[in-house]
């Protein structure tokens, strides 16, 4: 098969080398390649890339941009509104979130139900919609948002998480009083180069048993060594597992859960 990953820039993508792992690991016969569209020619380039390729995943800015090229969604990327894999199944093309799949399955990993439990997340960006929706399905106790301008959220995820009963608050609202169980990192800070520094404090983090923080460069973040005795994962794991996801569903068979956490292993030497 002749895969790809679909975005505007891609110069720093890891998805090439974790692709290729997966290919030599399970003998899959595919190449995965980078292709990148300016916004000026998306129309046109990406229904040539449409044509072109057996498979493709997406990613930033073009998640939403796919979706009226596309037959049909799964239901996870109706509900959340972004794709950020696209199959050719029957000779119709599909869009699904994967992000949703790899977040869920790092919950598994680290050991969090979160069934009746409160969970909080950091950021309302585009990486946050996927861990809501996983976490409102999963059947979370209470879902918090946590903004540093919660009075300027956009009106499309207001009405997001509106309808998953989501609470969008300040960071001032976090303290170390209260019950806590998971917290999740969906922002960029503390990511690479601009590492040492957390997006709340460490009386903060050391509270949560569970903690996932989407960051997976550097592998220890400033939050994950803050939280010292939580149950964690950097993102590496999520990355590669979504990666994983969407190899299942091109290749339409099973991928062992082993071989997801080798190539992340690998990918953090």
């Amino acid at each position: 098969m002749r895969l790809a990953l679909l975005g505007e820039v891609l110069g720093h993508s890891l998805s090439p080398v974790i692709h290729q792992k997966l290919f030599e690991i399970e003998h899959i016969d595919s190449t995965y390649e980078l292709e990148e569209i300016a916004r000026p020619v998306f129309d046109s380039e990406l229904r040539h890339a449409l044509k072109t390729f057996d498979g493709m995943n997406v990613t930033i800015p073009y998640k939403v941009d796919v979706i009226p090229y596309l037959d049909e969604l799964s239901p996870e990327a109706k509900t959340i509104g972004a794709v950020n894999t696209i199959a050719k199944k029957e000779g119709k093309l599909i869009g699904y979130n994967t992000d949703y799949t790899g977040f869920r399955r790092t919950l598994t990993l680290i050991g969090a139900e979160v069934s009746g439990k409160p969970a909080i997340v950091l950021g309302h960006g585009g990486a946050s919609r996927a861990v809501i929706q996983c976490l409102f399905d999963e059947k979370a106790s209470t879902i918090t948002v946590i903004s540093r301008h919660p009075d300027k959220v956009d009106e499309e995820f207001l009405a997001f998480a509106k309808a998953r009963n989501v609470e969008i608050k300040g960071y001032d609202s976090l303290t170390p009083k209260g019950e806590k169980y998971l917290l999740v990192n969906a922002t960029p800070v503390g990511m690479y180069p601009k590492v040492g520094v957390s997006p709340i404090s460490p009386e903060v983090a050391e509270t949560f048993p569970k903690v996932i923080d989407i960051i997976y460069n550097p592998e220890e973040t400033q939050l994950l060594h803050d939280a010292k005795k939580a149950d964690k994962s950097n993102g590496m794991y999520m990355l590669v597992m979504q990666a994983m996801a969407a190899e299942e569903i091109w290749m339409d068979r099973e991928i062992p859960v082993e071989t997801a956490a080798r190539i992340a292993k690998d990918m953090m030497k």
